[in-house]
């Protein structure tokens, strides 16, 4: 469930520095770089930790992985500190002992130190987890198949729909679809959207492939909330994959900032990241949930 939440972190472990582009060495600071998720009733585990370097710069990709960092989880409902261990095989840290359980709608407090370029750095950040209750409602889903853009009796398109219950305070949900069987061989040439030939899909492969929605700032205390996949998301024939997030205020925050760095005028400005000290990424928190569909010939 982590596909889409596995971000590169290239605009972040660029260093940042005046509201416009200055690329000498002067407006590099040292930074640890954060990328971790907690998830109700999950292990704790995947959590990142690199640090930025220099625009001009080739670092060793070695030394951009902050594998001896001291990393630590704090339940702020009992103020009992976890401690982390890095696992060389995922490139990142995570809790082995039975002690710790994540829980809906709690507090925790990441912590992180590390030295970078031979100075001390820490960083933290909390997260507070959704309430329990989101959950995709598959029976009142429109989901299994259609023939792409497929009619009804009264010749209107139908479209593929997923239907939820919501956690209660959350208004935030991003849907994540994935064509699984893309392929040159499988792409919709034949739509009435945009003309795309062979060289435009290879040279945009990645863009028709994912595709990212969202809802925000919705009543999240209602029952139910439908979605409805627009055909415009789906450019493949075959199977697809969607995993819903209910994320978070960090999660929202990051999802809508993180790319969104410069203002009309064309100065820039700094996502939103959520993370004290030292540090920029992300440290947030979500419930997910997946489902499947396919789009015939």
């Amino acid at each position: 469930m982590r596909v889409f939440l596995s971000i590169v972190f290239i605009v972040m472990l660029i260093s940042c520095g005046e509201p416009t582009v200055n690329i000498g060495p002067d407006i590099y600071s040292p930074k640890i770089v954060i990328e971790g998720y907690l998830i109700p009733e999950k292990k704790v585990e995947n959590i990142r930790i690199t640090r930025n370097f220099p625009l001009n710069t080739t670092p060793n990709p070695g030394s951009i992985i902050l594998s001896n960092a001291v990393v630590k989880l704090i339940d702020l409902q009992t103020n009992k500190e976890y401690q982390l261990e890095y696992n060389p095989s995922k490139y990142s840290f995570e809790y082995n002992k039975n002690d710790l359980v994540i829980d809906y709608d709690k507090s925790y407090k990441l912590i992180v130190s590390a030295y970078v370029d031979s100075k001390k750095l820490e960083a933290s950040s909390i997260t507070k987890t959704p309430k329990k209750g989101f959950k995709i409602l598959r029976e009142e889903s429109i989901l299994d198949s259609l023939k792409y853009r497929e009619t009804d009796d009264k010749g209107e398109i139908k479209n593929f729909e997923i239907t939820f219950s919501p956690s209660n305070g959350t208004t935030f949900y991003l849907f994540s679809i994935v064509a699984l069987d893309a392929d040159t061989s499988t792409f919709i040439f034949d739509n009435p959207y945009f003309e795309i030939d062979k060289n435009d899909l290879k040279k945009n492969f990645d863009y028709y492939k994912y595709q990212l929605k969202w809802l925000q700032n919705i009543n999240s205390s209602i029952e139910k909330i439908n979605f409805k996949i627009d055909w415009l998301d789906t450019w493949f024939y075959g199977n697809y994959r969607v995993i819903v997030y209910a994320g978070d205020e960090n999660f929202r925050q990051f999802v809508l900032t993180y790319r969104n760095v410069q203002e009309i005028d064309g100065n820039f400005h700094d996502p939103r990241l959520n993370i004290n000290g030292d540090g920029i990424g992300v440290f947030g928190s979500y419930i997910a949930d997946t489902v499947y569909f396919k789009i015939l010939k």
